[in-house]
Parts: C-alpha cells; structure tokens; sequence
C-alpha cells in the first residue's frame, strides 16, 4: 500500500482495538511520525504480531516502539529493511516488558555496536527463537555481547552475517553455552578469521545445531580442523564454508570427520585445497545422505577427482 505517517497516526491513535492480535503495516511509507503514534499505544494489550519491515521508520519511530509497555503479549516484532539506527536499537534491547518476545527482525538497518550491545544485554526475551540482525553494521563489541547473553535459553535461530564482526566477536559467540537448542547459526560474509573459527568449531554446546554458514571469512586450516573434530554435531545438515583460506590440512579433519551423519550439504568451494583433502572428503563413508558437495575452484587434480 501507500499509507503514510497521516494513515499511521490515525492508527496508531486507535483506542478500540483493544483484542488486536496482529496488525501488518509492512510495505508502506510510515516514517517516524507514524511509528511515535503506533509505539504510543496503550490499548492493543493483546497485540502479538507487529509487522513494520520496509517503511521509512528512523531512530525516533523505534525509540517509541521500544520504550512501549503494553504490548506484554507481543511474540512477533518484523522491523528489518527501515533506518534505524543504534538510538533506536538501545530503546529496543532495553524493553523489560515483551516478556513472550520469540521472533525479532531488524536486519537491514544500520544498526552498529551500542545498539547490538543493548540488545544482548537484554534479561527479558527469555522465550527468544529467532533474532535477525544481519546486513547492519556490528563489529566485535556488538558481537561479544551478542555472544555473552546466558537468558536466550530457547534461542534457534541466529543471523549476524553481513556485518564487521571479527575473531573477537566470534570468539565470544563460539564460547557461549547457554544456545542448547540452536538450530541455524548465520556468520558469514564477516570478517572472521582461525582465532575465532577454531572457537566456533570447538562449541560442545550447541547439540542441536542444523546449518552453520561461515563462507566469505577469513578461515584457514586452523578452524576447519577445529570444525572436523567436532562430535557434537550430529544433527549438522549443511556447512557452508566456501570463500575462505581453508588448505589440505583442514580439509582432511573435514572429510574425517564420523559425528555428521546427517550431513546433506556441503560447500567448501574458491579454498585451497588440494588432492589430499580432496581424498579425505571423497574416503568418508559416513555421509550417507550427502546430496550436494561443492569443491570446485579448489587445487584438486586427477589424484582428489578419482577418489
């Protein structure tokens, strides 16, 4: 639609609506005017969905959403693709009362570190599943609190690619043990190198871990090694960890590798690797329901490509 701040205001102004269980708003043209006016409700008390993604809301329009109370029931918060930035973050990560928050979306935005610092230091959102916040600007400060929080206990789903998060921030996330029943965990297109891959493959916690995506980082063998040796992964269905520096060594520990007999995916392309981490791969038995194996733009000759 074309609804704009006038539209959002008379909404948002609304004291009727008081069993509104979802309201979608996305694909307009509400700015912050319009966001002040819905964030200041205070009769929606059984809003559970809010979907705002794609309008022009700002700092100020999130600051108001963030610092509402009402909105105790709300489990479902779609932001991303707006202008909001670590001002609006804050107001977000700092709300005590979405205590049935499980779904929070605010990936593209330009959302940097103090806004991702408040958001991991929230204690509320204890029924948190999936947060997005890929494609903003977090380096290693946002990243590290991301990582350091211990009250996601039911957390399942986590992006953080397209950001600037380095070996830091990777190491404070690879080191988290509160994550048990993560299922996706999103890193790639960061700029992660072997101190913070080899923490993240070394993560004994996360037993239920389906897809991980590392590609377009910084990893060499190191990591991969790390990642091979993993045996706590036996629900791991795709790893992606294309675009890095990973060589033979690492790949070698990869194709070892007996604990991911769920494996479907695996895409190791544009590294390093040549025809003895080729062999490795290409010797393991236990990938019975591999269906896709991506290797090329490797250094793989006649010798890998036989086995």
């Amino acid at each position: 639609n074309r609804i704009g701040n006038e539209g959002a205001r008379a909404i948002g102004s609304n004291t009727t609506w008081k069993n509104l269980k979802e309201l979608y708003l996305n694909e307009n043209k509400i700015g912050d005017e319009g966001a002040v006016s819905i964030g200041s409700n205070t009769s929606w008390t059984n809003l559970e969905k809010l979907y705002l993604w794609m309008n022009n809301i700002g700092d100020r329009g999130a600051v108001a959403i963030g610092k509402n109370t009402t909105w105790r029931n709300l489990k479902v918060l779609y932001l991303f693709a707006n202008k909001i930035g670590d001002e609006g973050a804050v107001s977000i990560g700092e709300n005590k009362s979405w205590i049935n928050l499980e779904v929070l979306c605010l990936q593209q935005n330009e959302i940097g570190d103090k806004g991702a610092i408040a958001i991991g230091k929230n204690t509320t959102w204890r029924n948190l599943k999936v947060l997005y916040l890929h494609a903003n600007k977090i380096g290693n400060e946002g990243a590290i609190s991301i990582g350091e929080n211990t009250t996601w206990t039911n957390l399942e789903k986590l992006c953080l690619y397209e950001n600037e998060i380095g070996d830091k921030g990777a190491i404070a996330i690879g080191c988290n043990t509160t994550w048990r029943n993560l299922k996706e965990l999103y890193l790639n297109q960061n700029r992660i190198g072997d101190e913070g891959g080899e923490l993240i493959g070394s993560n004994t916690a996360w037993i239920n871990l389906e897809k991980i995506y590392l590609y377009e980082n910084e990893i060499g063998d190191k990591s991969a090694i790390a990642i091979g040796k993993n045996t706590t992964w036996t629900n791991l269905m795709e790893l992606f960890l294309n675009q890095n520096r990973i060589g033979d060594e690492g790949a070698v520990s990869i194709g070892s590798n007996k604990s991911w007999i769920n494996l479907e995916k695996l895409y190791l392309w544009k590294n390093n690797i040549g025809d003895k981490g080729a062999i490795a791969i290409g010797s393991n038995t236990t990938w019975i329901k591999l269906r896709e194996l991506d290797l090329s733009a490797n250094l793989i000759g006649d010798e890998g490509v036989v086995s």
